[in-house]
């Protein structure tokens, strides 16, 4: 009993320990896998909804700067801009309040000069005509209506944003708006993410822009230190169009989190949305408590199954193992009795035949061995052979010899064949690329490339891309039909059975593998099978080389397009880096020219006049290059420059040595020149200058870096153009600034040296006339009048040219209010009656009834009535001089008609030109400075209407003033 029990708590241990094993790893791997696919699955849809949180966090801040831009667009509308400054100035008021991250806002004419701004940090100005023609905030809308700065820090914490938007209408001016970027916050806040996810802003440097804690914000955080972000600063560099995909970083507070990105692109900001890690994965962890459970549970009833089944099992299995042990011994005779009616008396009943069969077969047992040993060693040996091969394509993809060889020395021993060979194809041409074995008398057959139609010997395999095989080639329709190939191989190699396995890659034939043996027979299908195997390897290094190759030659030409994009993008760096100063963009053309066409030199020469002089190159001190600095090149055949200049053309002399007709042969030998490249540097279809590139060896320059260099030609001829107009607009700024400096130098000059005098001199005439300094005879009297007459004469005219001053600089600014136009020809008709009585002229006014009120600056009207009216009467000597004023519609229609000498056409546009009379003669005989009527259109144009003149010579003149009933704002000076 000794010797059993141990024996017995063994087995029914095993069994415990081995049902357990069994149910705990069903259950582990059972749900190790769902766990996996959960997490898969979860991980998925979390980055989904993550990054779908991101794009609507994303539109949300988006829409928040979309809101400030609206409420500042209603400042960009051509209306507003008419109106005037203390309409601005209340509507910036307005606009500040009803916005309150505006700071700050300025008014910007066309110009670039600031008319108005009002700021919560500064001191309003009005008027201050500062010149921000050159800042970015002006500049950025010449290219496009709306612009946005770089966020910038206001006291190294509060993150600002400058929005610049154009007005409607060509170069009419912009508004600037500061705008503190802090009360994005509030966006930031109503974005929910999870229970304790939040949502923040960078821009495209990493700095914080918005962030729930507003601490962070005011520190100025850099949130580039976070892998995370920089990440997606990476993604959004590399590829601005695709948003960077949810990811697992580190936060602020050194929390793992589940974080998303998406772009604002009109803005280059990037908003993040971040989710604890542990909050995103709480369904997975609750997966894994239940997992965890259930693994208990089964292990629990495993172990209860396991105990009651081993119990059960014990008697049959001694008995069993008892069986065995005899059996094991040797004792074939023995027969196991087991009637437990279960497996287990099956298993005994298996016991009792496996003995009797390995009685049968114990006799026969070693030759099976000996049969399957062998078998067994030639699977390792096929296998050892097709890692060899694999092997070689891993490790010489590009040389396909040792492959090809390899493959027909494993076929040809492991098959049993005799020799073997390889063709690949080559359209219609079979061509042999490997051969191993092969007796010398078939070698000389095979030299030559073959063409192989259905009825050869290895049509068949080629039509049907399918292995084929010949028992007897004597007996083959192809040695019958007299195929010269085939009989090589029957007469000359001694073949008599054959087998061809085609090589095919996507359903087309690359090649042939073929096998011969000396006898006639058939090859076992295990043959064609493993020929087939060595087919596909062969393919596989086949397309291995050819995929290696197209990669090389690939990348070979976007190493060289990279190369290309990059030097050129530095040569517009340089044009517009040095846009004034023509040297170093000449020479950063040259030297890269020079770098990526193989060139030895490269210099650039324009036209002055009739003749080419050296104007850049590299920095060389070659022979060449230092006596051509000094010459000057006419067109002619001589020279390759001379050549170009006379065809206007791009040209080459691949050996300037051999070219009859070249004549700096000297100069080039000296320099160790051969090959010349000259490319025309052309503007408009005329000839500015040659660049030219130089080899010291005989070559060609290729196409592609004759390409390149018209680039580059381009180029240089773009800096030439920059540097000639910017010489032209400094000449032409420095003109007229002088010209503005003269003119406002007159102006204040008159202003002051002869208004104030002759306002004193008019005074005193008023005071002598009334008798202040006693009475004054009649004659004195009659003398001062005149004089008081010609003073304000004089007075008038210094008016007329500080208003015509007042409106070119746009500060001449209309009164609206209410007027009746009936008063204004009653006001003028007064001022003007004495005028025309003491010409002897009839002075007429004709008023419609019922004219409706009108809304204008009613001095300015009345100020252009009296220039007509005055003019009418000036100029006519007879007859009368009529005033009609009626309302048409929304318009009031003004004439003044008289009946002097007309207006020749050709005069009539240029009366309203400052200073213009319609002769000397009669300029001098009426007086006047020509500005009366240039006033009176501009002050018409500013209420919205026009001045218009009908006339003709000997038929009086018509002067029409047009103008709305209602004016609702100022309008610009025509």
């Amino acid at each position: 009993m000794s010797d059993v029990v141990p024996a017995r708590r063994g087995l029914f241990a095993k069994y415990i320990g081995g049902m357990i094993t069994v149910v705990t790893l069903v259950l582990v791997v059972n749900r190790g896998i769902d766990v996996w696919v959960s997490y898969q699955d979860t991980r998925a849809a979390l980055s989904r909804i993550q990054q779908e949180k991101a794009i609507a966090a994303a539109q949300g801040v988006e829409q928040y700067v979309s809101e400030i831009e609206r409420q500042i667009g209603w400042t960009t509308h051509a209306q507003w801009a008419a109106g005037s400054i203390d309409q601005r100035y209340y509507d910036f008021n307005r606009l500040m309040r009803q916005v309150p991250d505006i700071t700050e806002l300025v008014d910007l004419d066309g110009n670039g000069r600031e008319r108005l701004k009002v700021s919560r940090v500064a001191m309003n100005v009005i008027g201050s005509d500062a010149d921000w023609s050159e800042d970015p905030r002006f500049k950025g809308i010449l290219d496009k209506r709306v612009w946005f700065s770089p966020i910038y820090w206001r006291r190294e914490s509060e993150p600002y944003m400058t929005m610049s938007l154009a007005r409607a209408g060509r170069r009419s001016g912009a508004t600037v708006a500061e705008v503190n970027l802090k009360l994005i916050v509030d966006v930031i806040n109503a974005i929910k993410v999870g229970k304790a996810g939040y949502a923040y802003v960078v821009n495209r440097d990493g700095r914080l822009i918005a962030h729930p804690d507003i601490s962070q914000v005011l520190r100025n955080t850099d949130m580039a230190r976070l892998s995370h972000v920089q990440a997606a600063l990476r993604a959004r560099q590399g590829s601005r169009d695709e948003a960077p995909r949810a990811t697992v970083g580190v936060n602020l507070a050194n929390q793992n989190v589940l974080s998303a990105a998406a772009s604002i692109p009109a803005l280059d900001w990037l908003v993040f949305v971040e989710l604890p890690l542990n909050e995103a994965l709480q369904p997975l962890y609750a997966s894994l408590i239940q997992t965890g459970l259930l693994l208990l549970f089964g292990i629990a009833l495993a172990a209860g199954a396991a105990w009651v089944l081993a119990r059960h099992m014990i008697v049959p299995i001694r008995v069993l193992s008892a069986g065995a042990a005899r059996l094991g011994g040797g004792d074939l005779t023995h027969r196991i009795a087991v009637r437990s009616g279960d497996e287990l008396e099956t298993l005994g009943s298996s016991f009792n035949r496996m003995a009797e069969q390995l009685q049968e077969s114990y006799a026969n047992l070693e030759h099976k061995v000996e049969a399957r040993t062998q078998e067994l060693a030639r699977s390792v040996d096929e296998l050892t052979a097709s890692g060899e091969i694999l092997r070689l394509i891993a490790g010489t993809p590009e040389d396909l010899r040792p492959v090809f060889q390899s493959i027909l020395q494993h076929g040809t021993r492991l098959c049993e064949a005799n020799f073997s060979v390889l063709w690949t194809i080559h359209g219609d041409v079979f061509r042999l690329v490997a051969l191993h074995n092969i007796p010398p008398a078939l070698a000389s057959h095979l030299d030559q490339d073959m063409q192989s139609g259905p009825d050869t010997a290895i049509g068949p395999a080629m039509h049907s891309l399918t292995p084929n095989q010949i028992e007897d080639t004597r007996m083959s329709p192809a040695y019958i039909a007299g195929d010269l190939l085939h009989r090589a191989f029957v007469d000359q190699g001694g073949v008599r059975s054959m087998l061809s396995v085609p090589m095919v890659h996507q359903g087309e034939l690359i090649g042939l593998l073929s096998i011969f043996r000396h006898d006639v027979g058939r090859f076992a299908d295990k043959h064609v099978n493993l020929m087939s195997t060595f087919a596909d390897q062969a393919v596989i290094a086949v397309e291995n080389s050819r995929l290696l190759r197209e990669l090389r030659t690939r990348s070979e030409e976007l190493s060289e397009s990279l190369e290309y994009q990059t030097a050129t993008s530095d040569v517009l760096k340089v044009i517009s880096g040095s846009a004034f100063n023509l040297v170093p963009v000449l020479k950063t053309v040259a030297e890269t020219a020079a770098t990526l066409c193989c060139a030895a030199e490269a210099a650039l020469f324009l036209r002055e006049g009739d003749t080419y002089r050296w104007a850049a190159s590299v920095d060389s001190s070659n022979p060449f290059l230092d006596a051509v600095r000094e010459q000057h090149f006419l067109p002619g055949r001589d020279s390759l420059i001379g050549r170009i200049a006379l065809e206007g053309k791009l040209m080459q002399i691949e050996d300037v040595l051999d070219d009859p007709e070249y004549g700096r042969k000297d100069l080039a030998q000296q320099g160790g020149v051969r090959t010349l490249l000259g490319v025309p540097l052309v503007r408009e279809g005329i000839m500015t200058g040659v660049m030219v590139l130089t080899r010291h060896h005989v070559e060609a320059f290729t196409d592609k870096q004759v390409e390149v260099l018209r680039v580059f030609a381009d180029q240089a001829v773009i800096a030439v153009e920059n540097v000639r107009l910017f010489t032209e607009i400094q000449e032409k700024s420095r003109q007229l600034e002088l010209a503005s400096q003269h003119k406002s130098q007159f102006l204040a000059n008159m202003s002051h040296e002869l208004r104030t005098p002759l306002n004193a001199v008019l005074g005193y005439a008023e005071l002598l006339i009334d008798g202040i300094y006693g009475e004054l005879p009649d004659r004195a009297r009659g003398v001062l009048e005149r004089m008081q007459s010609n003073g304000q004469h004089l007075l008038g005219l210094i008016n007329e040219v500080l208003d015509l001053s007042k409106i070119e600089a746009g500060q001449l600014k209309l009164t609206l209010d209410t007027y009746a136009l009936s008063a204004i020809v009653q006001t003028v008709v007064a001022a003007t009656e004495s005028l025309a009585s003491a010409k002897g002229l009839k002075l007429k006014a004709v008023v419609a009834a019922n004219l409706p009120a009108g809304v204008g600056d009613e001095r300015r009207l009345a100020q252009v009535l009296l220039n007509l009216v005055g003019n009418a009467i000036k100029f006519t000597d007879q007859g009368s001089v009529e005033i009609v004023a009626v309302a048409r519609g929304p318009t009031f229609e003004i004439a003044v008609s008289d009946t002097g000498p007309g207006i020749a056409a050709e005069d009539q546009t240029r009366i309203f030109e400052e200073f213009q009379q319609i002769d000397n003669t009669s300029t001098r005989r009426k007086g006047g400075t020509g500005l009366g009527l240039a006033i009176s259109r501009r002050i018409v144009a500013m209420h919205g209407g026009a001045l218009i003149v009908e006339s003709a010579l000997g038929r009086g003149s018509t002067f029409r003033v047009v103008l709305p009933v209602k004016v609702d704002k100022q309008q610009e000076a025509a």
